[in-house]
């Protein structure tokens, strides 16, 4: 990613001081591919963003930072880094092509497009869960990681419609490498935001079926009340408000997109009474099921 694309992106960014450049991605692509050939003073320094990040590096060495590691970068490497992870590529000016520039492809996607992902395509469900359970920057090695920048190589003219079934190729590739390694764990986070991504992670892979509060209580390691306390101190919701909107905004995507009866979308995201889900959409989104269904609702209350 190179400064002026950074600059751009912090301009629409307020409010996070956490890291040297917290950069926000501000368009609406579903998978950013990046294609970067460019001197070495124009990538940018430390930073962290709200995606998750595959990173391979064409041309070019130097060394990189990723959360708690320093290492060299390796020609040819293929990192996965998950969303919030302070990193930084150093490059060398003497590692570069003749004409100056260091190369590298960069693939950026959110969590909520794997969720959608999971959901749409439940063929998919196994492998999304597999990605989200990354807690590290993984570096790939072996077949997989040839695999990879054979991939993201050739992609490189393709458009952005063409290139859509290689990038759920990619997300294949991504769930089932054996091959890898860790580079890098972000201990800044706090705590407090450690449990927090804790829950929308358990939330995200156990939304489809009914979750006690024993349960959710005794993944982060809280009691129930303990848990309770949190919960609306950090969110200001119940647990039950908290797991309830995840399902409504996982129900919307699924009216819009899929052709299932709502009832059975209800069922699938975890309500097991349809009267009880389409009251809590009503209050939640100011409409109906039936009026998404109906496109009737373009602007629906999020």
């Amino acid at each position: 990613m190179d400064t002026k694309l950074a600059t751009i992106y912090s301009t629409e960014f307020i409010g996070y001081t956490k890291y040297l450049n917290y950069i926000c991605i501000v368009d609406n692509s579903s998978f950013r591919y990046d294609y970067v050939h460019v001197v070495p003073e124009r990538q940018i320094g430390l930073h962290s963003h709200p995606r998750w990040e595959l990173s391979h590096v064409v041309r070019g060495s130097g060394i990189r930072i990723i959360g708690d590691k320093k290492e060299a970068i390796i020609e040819g490497e293929v990192i996965l880094l998950p969303p919030g992870l302070p990193h930084v590529w150093q490059f060398e000016p003497l590692s570069t092509y003749a004409d100056g520039c260091i190369e590298n492809i960069t693939v950026l996607f959110n969590t909520k497009l794997l969720d959608s992902i999971a959901l749409c395509l439940p063929e998919l469900k196994a492998a999304v869960t597999s990605i989200e359970s990354h807690k590290e920057a993984r570096s790939f090695y072996g077949d997989v990681r040839s695999e990879i920048a054979v991939l993201l190589n050739a992609v490189k003219d393709k458009t952005a419609e063409s290139r859509m079934p290689d990038m759920i190729k990619l997300l294949l590739l991504l769930a089932d490498a054996n091959q890898w390694m860790d580079v890098g764990h972000n201990n800044t986070l706090s705590r407090v935001e450690r449990r927090l991504e804790s829950i929308r992670t358990f939330c995200a892979c156990n939304y489809a079926h009914d979750i006690s509060l024993d349960e959710i209580a005794e993944y982060v390691g809280m009691n129930k009340s303990s848990f309770c306390t949190f919960m609306r101190r950090q969110t200001g919701k119940t647990f039950s408000e908290y797991i309830n909107g995840y399902r409504l905004q996982l129900a919307i995507e699924r009216l819009e997109y899929a052709e299932d009866s709502i009832a059975d979308i209800a069922y699938s995201v975890g309500f097991a009474n349809v009267t009880y889900f389409s009251r809590l959409f009503k209050a939640k989104f100011d409409c109906t099921p039936k009026s998404i269904r109906n496109g009737k609702n373009l602007k629906y209350n999020i």
